[in-house]
């Protein structure tokens, strides 16, 4: 006896699509067939004729700040609002307070998060040169990889921090012991303070004057300093949030040298720009900031030869109230995008327009997640033995994006998006065999999602 049969749908993976039905049991993938299901026993049928199915987004960049002094998005809302979307797995960011930086607290996380969830959920650990011994240990607990800053100390966030480059190269000497990744925020920030000092000096603190205080420069010099080191550890390293296409070309040719490091880049690099900023203002602030039109062509260009590596959302809404400081000076905006609910349509309505094949965008938001931070085969494909983890898509309806009808905490953070027309709804969305979302609402419940821990 089944328990599920998705029928008549077509199954897309990174290198193809094809017709079949697909049987689920005890939340696992138990067969795909092309035949007849004649005399299989189903509880229940779904037919997905005219309807895609694609595995479920592995979103490998999300930040949820439940505990925390001031909390944006909260463990509820954030996993109600994937869920709507299609995330159907969550990559936890380490940074909020009291942020994960050793085994213990990564588990006492952990359990804070699995009560709450709506999809399933990994952690990252955090990497810094203050806490160089816990950093094995974390990996060994169950973190699927690490995140880390160059940036001078934040007493909030200690384990988090390298402040120069020898911090670096200890850090990335431990996590070459871990087996699993490290992702950096790739900006030079003693260069930023500077820059920042001089404008807020001169009183120029409007929109432009934020984004010349985090030129693509920045992004260049930290990353400089994390290929080269990387280089010497061998430690597998993963930039973060990728905005600059002059970084990511040299990320590619240090990859060529023979360095493991991988590229991520985000929705709102790929669809907004400078331009963008000056339209909706704090609305539109992120670090990196948004960059040029011409930036924004280059970046696609990359994704279409395959160098960028993945798609994530860098979901990270800010307070409501800060935001709106920007408006007068943009220094004291906080800034962050809400994306988990627009990332899959947004790039959906890509396909549909003819910039990625679906089988690509599959590739850069599910199958690669999965292997960059040891999911897979677990997640990220639709085979025999996987999590019944999928999407059913309708390619053909056109509707308008409508932030009123969000599950975030607070939607006006996906302002910017707000009123644009898209193609391609997802009509269920489904983590272990289960069905969490319907036409972008939620219908999970609290508490459903898993832990996951690398596979391997």
């Amino acid at each position: 006896m089944w328990d599920l049969a998705i029928i008549n749908g077509v199954l897309v993976s990174p290198t193809g699509r094809y017709r079949a039905n697909m049987l689920i049991k005890d939340g696992k993938i138990g067969a795909i067939t092309t035949g007849d299901l004649d005399g299989i026993d189903v509880r229940e049928t779904v037919d997905a004729r005219g309807r895609m199915v694609l595995p479920g987004m592995i979103d490998a960049h999300v930040h949820l700040d439940e505990p925390g002094p001031a909390v944006n998005e909260d463990f509820t809302t954030g996993t109600r609002a994937a869920a709507a979307g299609g995330v159907t797995t969550v990559v936890m960011m380490p940074g909020f307070i009291p942020c994960v930086n050793d085994a213990e607290t990564l588990l006492q996380r952990k359990d804070q998060f699995g009560e709450k969830t709506f999809v399933d959920y990994a952690m990252l650990g955090g990497a810094g040169a203050e806490m160089l011994d816990t950093i094995v240990p974390q990996a060994e607990a169950g973190a699927v990889g690490y995140k880390s800053y160059i940036r001078p100390y934040n007493p909030q966030r200690p384990g988090l921090i390298c402040k120069d480059s020898g911090d670096v190269y200890v850090t990335l000497r431990e996590v070459a012991k871990s087996g699993v990744r490290v992702g950096f925020h790739a900006e030079d920030f003693p260069v930023i303070e500077k820059l920042t000092e001089d404008l807020v000096a001169q009183g120029r603190t409007g929109y432009a004057d934020f984004h010349g205080s985090r030129p693509e420069s920045t992004e260049i010099l930290a990353t400089l300093t994390l290929l080269e080191v990387a280089r010497m550890t061998g430690a597998p390293l993963h930039l973060v949030h990728m905005s600059s296409p002059d970084a990511i070309d040299l990320a590619a040719q240090w990859r060529e040298w023979g360095t493991d490091v991988t590229i991520e880049t985000c929705p709102h690099y790929l669809l907004l720009s400078d331009e963008d900023t000056a339209r909706v203002g704090p609305y539109a602030q992120v670090v990196p900031p948004l960059r040029s039109p011409e930036s924004v062509a280059r970046l696609w260009e990359q994704v279409e030869e395959g160098i960028i590596d993945i798609i994530a959302t860098d979901h990270a809404p800010g307070l409501p109230e800060r935001r709106e400081k920007g408006h007068t000076n943009m220094f004291e905006s906080g800034g962050g995008l809400s994306a988990l609910e627009t990332v899959m349509p947004l790039l959906i309505n890509e396909v549909s327009l003819g910039r990625i094949s679906m089988e690509h965008l599959v590739d850069l938001v599910a199958e690669m997640p999965a292997r960059l931070f040891k999911m897979y085969p677990r997640k990220g494909i639709l085979q025999p033995g996987a999590d019944a983890d999928f999407i059913l898509l309708d390619p053909e309806v056109e509707w308008t994006i409508d932030v009123n009808r969000f599950e975030t905490k607070d939607p006006e953070a996906a302002k910017i998006f707000d009123g644009r027309k898209v193609r391609g709804r997802l009509d269920e969305v489904y983590v272990r065999g289960t069905k969490v979302a319907e036409a972008g609402r939620t219908t999970g419940t609290a508490g459903y999602g898993e832990w996951i821990t690398p596979v391997g």
